[in-house]
């Protein structure tokens, strides 16, 4: 994997990350979502699903199995199967784990099904190195993260006292703050009048 390639791959995975579970959780499953929407991609939604720690379960044993070789090998006559989803805890803690290249393959692969119609620009493939659609992506996840707080109306204060006849004001244009993990940094823009 190229070194922009995997550093892209760790914005989106860092971004990701951020989310709260169940954020990340409606996130990951609205995109499978959108693939399930799209004609020809039932089959590619099996293994993604299987990607991201879903299980199937026989609703005859109630045992669980990673694929359907397994259930098949273990329970050749079952008929009556379900498809589990990770909790969102289950689901975090599997993405986390995952390495660049995992999750390149992976996520981001899932993420490109979901937006292939080039809204977010061209994932990943083997004409594109999308890095446009994983920059689009981050940027994507950070503004529909929840606890991020929204701008603040602009206030005007005064910075130093000088004299009256010169005095200087700065107005707050945007006002931020970012999450990440326990740090919590707050970005302030100031413009001069």
């Amino acid at each position: 994997m190229k070194i922009k390639t995997q550093l892209h791959t760790e914005a989106v995975k860092k971004a990701l990350l951020s989310l709260s579970e169940m954020e990340l959780y409606n996130t990951i499953h609205n995109w499978l979502e959108l693939i399930s929407q799209k004609d020809g991609e039932t089959e590619l939604l099996d293994e993604m699903q299987f990607a991201l720690g879903y299980e199937l379960e026989s609703g005859e044993t109630l045992q669980s199995y990673r694929s359907w070789d397994e259930l098949m090998y273990c329970e050749p006559d079952c008929e009556d199967v379900y498809l589990i989803a990770p909790s969102p805890l289950k689901l975090h803690k599997h993405i986390d784990k995952m390495d660049s290249h995992s999750f390149y393959h992976n996520i981001i692969s899932i993420a490109g099904k979901a937006y292939s119609e080039g809204e977010m620009g061209y994932p990943p493939n083997a004409f594109c190195d999308g890095y446009q659609f994983m920059e689009n992506l981050v940027t994507s996840i950070r503004k529909n993260q929840p606890c991020q707080e929204k701008n603040y109306t602009s206030e005007i204060f005064r910075i130093v006292n000088q004299i009256p006849n010169s005095e200087q004001f700065f107005q707050v244009s945007e006002h931020w703050r970012t999450y990440n993990g326990d740090k919590v940094t707050d970005f302030v823009l100031l413009t001069s009048n």
